[in-house]
C-alpha cells in the first residue's frame, strides 16, 4: 500500500468515525420542553418497571428518581452503555429493562444502531426528543397521519417543530420515506422556514444528492443566517460538490460563530481545509479537535488516525508515527483499523531509513 493510497483509506476510517454530523445538526428549531420529557418518563416509571435513561434523560429528571436507582441505572452506566452496546445487554440481563429512552444526541448512536437491529427489541416512539424502544411484541412505531398530528398540536408552530424535530431523528436512523412524509406536513404550516429548509438539505444528504442539499442549506441561510445546522449541512454540501475554497470559507465563518469550541465545527473545518490542500488549517484544526475531547473525555482513536494522515501527507513523519502509535491505543478501534493504521506506520519508517 503506497502512503497516499493508506492515507486516503484512513481518512475515511476517520470520516466513518466522525462524519456523523447531521444526527442532531439537521435542524435548528428548539429543543422539546423539558416539562414532556418528564412526562414521558413518569409515565414509563409509573409501573415500577426497570427503564434505561440516557443520560439526558436522566439530567431531565433529576431530583425525580430518588429512590429508584434498582430500577434506573445512574448516569456512569448510562454512559457506558451508550458507548458500549455490550455492556447495556448485560445490564439488560441483570435489571430487566422494560423500556429504553435514548435522547437524540451523537454519544447515543451505537446503542440506538444495535436497538434497531436487535431481535429483542422493538423502535416504540419517535419524538422530536429522542426515541423509545420496547421488548419484542409491543406495537412498533408507524408514522401518525397528518389528522392525528393536527389533534395532537393543534398550534401550527409547535406542530412544525414536533415535525420538524421527528424527522431529524428519522433521518438519523435512516427513516427517510416517514421523514419526507413528516417534512411534508411541516411544509403546509407555513411555519419555521429556516429549519424545515435545513431539515429538507440533511434529508438530501441523507441520500446523497448534494447539489439538493447545497441549494437548501443556502435557502436556509437566506431564512436565518444564524442557523448553524444549515451551515454544518453547507460546508458537507460544498466539500461533496467540489467547491473546497468556498467549504474553507464557510467552516471558518462557522469556526468564528460557535468560537471553535465544538467538535463537530473542528471536524468540519479539519475537512475542509483538506479539500482544499490547506495542510496547516487541517493539522491545527485536527490539534484542537484532540484537546477538546481530552477535555470531555471522548473517545480519540478517530481524531489521532485523522491527525497521524495529516502529518503524513504533509511529510512529518516523526509526528505521524508518534501520533498512529497513540492510535493504535484507542479502545474504540477496531482490528482491521489497527492494522491498517500498522501498515502505513512500517511504511512511513522504511521511508524514514
Amino acid at each position: 500500500m503506497t502512503v497516499g493510497g493508506a492515507c486516503l483509506a484512513l481518512l475515511l476510517v476517520a470520516a466513518a468515525l466522525w462524519w456523523t454530523i447531521q444526527h442532531r445538526n439537521s435542524s435548528s428549531a428548539d429543543a422539546p420542553d423539558k416539562s414532556q420529557q418528564i412526562k414521558l418518563i413518569q409515565g414509563l416509571l409509573e409501573k415500577k418497571l426497570p427503564i434505561f435513561l440516557s443520560p439526558e434523560y436522566l439530567s431531565a429528571a433529576h431530583g425525580k428518581l430518588q429512590g429508584l436507582s434498582a430500577i434506573v441505572p445512574d448516569k456512569k452506566a448510562s454512559e457506558t452503555a451508550l458507548r458500549d452496546p455490550s455492556f447495556f445487554h448485560a445490564l439488560h440481563r441483570e435489571k430487566h429493562f422494560s423500556a429504553v429512552l435514548l435522547a437524540p444526541a451523537q454519544a447515543s448512536s451505537p446503542l440506538c444502531l444495535a436497538l434497531l437491529s436487535s431481535p429483542l427489541w422493538t423502535l416504540s416512539e419517535v419524538f422530536p426528543s429522542g426515541y423509545l424502544f420496547k421488548l419484542v411484541g409491543s406495537t412498533p412505531w408507524t408514522s401518525p397521519d397528518e389528522g392525528v398530528i393536527l389533534r395532537l398540536h393543534p398550534d401550527p408552530s409547535d406542530r412544525a417543530q414536533w415535525l420538524i424535530g421527528t424527522a431529524a431523528n428519522l433521518i438519523a436512523i435512516k427513516r427517510t420515506k416517514e421523514a419526507d412524509q413528516m417534512l411534508l406536513y411541516a411544509a403546509n404550516t407555513k411555519r419555521l422556514p429556516s429549519p424545515l429548509l435545513a431539515t429538507q438539505a440533511s434529508l438530501a444528504a441523507s441520500r446523497g444528492h448534494w447539489n439538493e442539499a447545497l441549494i437548501l442549506s443556502k435557502q436556509s441561510l437566506v431564512a436565518n443566517s444564524s442557523n448553524t445546522a444549515a451551515r454544518i449541512i453547507l460546508i458537507r454540501s460544498l466539500i461533496e460538490c467540489g467547491k473546497p475554497d468556498e467549504a474553507l470559507s464557510e467552516a471558518k465563518k462557522l469556526r468564528s460563530i460557535t468560537f471553535a469550541r465544538n467538535a463537530e465545527t473542528l471536524f468540519l473545518l479539519a475537512r475542509a481545509a483538506n479539500s482544499a490542500n490547506d495542510k496547516g488549517e487541517e493539522i491545527k484544526a485536527l490539534r484542537d479537535l484532540i484537546s477538546l475531547a481530552r477535555e470531555q473525555n471522548q473517545p480519540l482513536g478517530a481524531s489521532l488516525t485523522y491527525l497521524g494522515q495529516a502529518y503524513a501527507k504533509n511529510g512529518e513523519r516523526g509526528e505521524a508515527l508518534r501520533t498512529f502509535q497513540k492510535a493504535m491505543d484507542a479502545p474504540e478501534l477496531s482490528d482491521s483499523q489497527r492494522k491498517m493504521i500498522k501498515e502505513l506506520m512500517d511504511h512511513i519508517a522504511l521511508e524514514k531509513r
